[in-house]
C-alpha cells in the first residue's frame, strides 16, 4: 500500500511539472527547433558525457584508497553504470548499488563504502554551488538570486563542517552506551540494546567512509576532480546549444547545472521527467530564450545521456554476468 501511495504522489508531482512545461507551449515550434538540431554534435556530446562520468571513477578510487584498490577502468565503468541506475531507478539506487558492488566483490564493509559515496557527494555540492555562485555574482546579479545563493552557501559550509566534525569527533559510541544504560530497566531492554548496538556499528562504518579527510592531498585531488567533472557537465549543455545554433554566453551553463542539481532533489518518477526540463526552461528564461528552444535542448541532452549511460550499463552487466533479478534482490536487502 505504501509503494502504491508513493507512486501516486510521484506521478502527481511529475504531472504538475509536465503541465507547467506544456502550458502555452507551441508544439509546432518545438518540432521545428528539434528538427534544426545538427546531429554531428551528438558525437562530442557522448564523449563528454562518458568522460565526465569516468572521472567520477577516478575520484572514487582516490577516496577508497585506504579501503580497497580496484582497477580504475572498472570503477569508471561502474560509475557510468550507477549513473544510469540513478536516472532510471528512484531514491539514488545507483549510489546504493555502487557500495553494494564494491563491498560484495572486494569483501569489504558495504556501509563504509556507502559512506565514501556520500562523502563524494559533498565535493559535488561544492563544485555545483561554486559554479552557480560565479554565474549569479558575476553574470546575473539578481537580488533574489543573490539571497538564495548566500543562503545555499551558508547551508553548504555548515554541512561540510558538520561532516568533518562527525568524522573527527564521532560520539556515536558514547551516545549509544548512554541510551543502553538508560533503557536497562524498560521492557524489551535486551531487544533495544541489540538495535542500538546495530545502529552504532552502522554509524561507525558509515563515518569511516569519510577517512579521506585525514589527507589534504586526497581532499585537494577530490575537489579538483569534482570541479573537472562538473565542467564537463556544463560542456554537455554547451555542445547541445551549439548543435541548435544557440550562440549565447557560456555562463548560461553555470545556471543550468545549478538549477538542474536543485531540481533533481525534487521527488519525481524515473528519468527526472518534469523537474529536469522545468529547471532548464527556468535557467534559459533568465537569458530571454523561449520555452520551445529550452525544452528542445533539455530533451536532446537528457535523451543522449540516458541512451549512452544505459548502453554502457548493459555492457557492464553482461561483462560481469549481472542480471536484473540480482540487482532487484540486492537493492531489497
Amino acid at each position: 500500500m505504501k509503494k502504491i501511495t508513493k507512486r501516486i504522489i510521484l506521478l502527481f508531482i511529475t504531472l504538475v511539472f509536465v503541465y507547467l512545461i506544456f502550458a502555452n507551449l507551441d508544439i509546432k515550434e518545438l518540432c521545428n527547433v528539434i528538427k534544426g538540431f545538427n546531429c554531428i554534435y551528438i558525437i562530442p556530446l557522448i564523449c563528454s558525457i562518458l568522460f565526465s562520468l569516468s572521472l567520477r571513477g577516478l575520484i572514487f578510487k582516490q577516496l577508497l584508497h585506504k579501503t580497497v584498490n580496484p582497477p580504475l577502468i572498472e570503477l569508471a565503468h561502474l560509475c557510468i553504470t550507477t549513473a544510469a541506475m540513478n536516472i532510471v531507478f528512484p531514491a539514488r539506487a545507483g549510489d546504493i548499488y555502487r557500495a553494494y558492488y564494491i563491498g560484495q566483490k572486494y569483501k569489504t564493509d558495504k556501509v563504509k563504502v556507502f559512506g565514501t559515496v556520500m562523502f563524494e557527494r559533498i565535493f559535488d555540492i561544492i563544485a555545483v554551488f561554486s559554479f552557480l555562485f560565479i554565474a549569479v555574482f558575476i553574470y546575473h546579479r539578481n537580488i533574489i538570486a543573490l539571497h538564495l545563493c548566500s543562503f545555499a552557501g551558508i547551508c553548504m559550509i555548515f554541512g561540510i563542517i558538520l561532516a568533518i566534525f562527525a568524522y573527527k569527533y564521532n560520539k556515536t559510541d558514547v551516545i549509544c552506551r548512554f541510551i543502553i544504560t538508560k533503557t536497562k530497566k524498560v521492557p524489551f531492554s535486551g531487544f533495544i540494546e541489540k538495535v542500538i548496538l546495530y545502529i552504532n556499528r552502522m554509524c561507525n562504518s558509515f563515518f569511516m567512509g569519510f577517512e579521506a579527510i585525514d589527507s589534504l592531498k586526497y581532499m585537494f585531488f577530490a575537489i579538483l576532480t569534482s570541479f573537472s567533472i562538473w565542467f564537463f557537465e556544463c560542456l554537455n549543455f554547451y555542445i547541445v546549444m551549439q548543435g541548435f545554433n544557440c550562440h549565447i554566453h557560456w555562463s548560461v551553463t553555470l545556471f543550468l547545472i545549478g538549477f538542474i542539481a536543485l531540481a533533481c532533489m525534487i521527488p519525481s518518477t524515473s528519468i527526472f521527467i518534469g523537474p529536469y526540463q522545468m529547471a532548464v526552461i527556468a535557467a534559459f528564461n533568465m537569458y530571454n530564450i523561449n520555452k520551445e528552444t529550452a525544452l528542445a535542448i533539455s530533451l536532446v541532452e537528457q535523451s543522449v545521456v540516458v541512451i549512452a549511460t544505459t548502453i554502457t550499463a548493459v555492457l557492464f552487466f553482461i561483462k560481469n554476468n549481472i542480471t536484473y533479478r540480482e540487482i532487484k534482490n540486492d537493492m531489497s536487502r
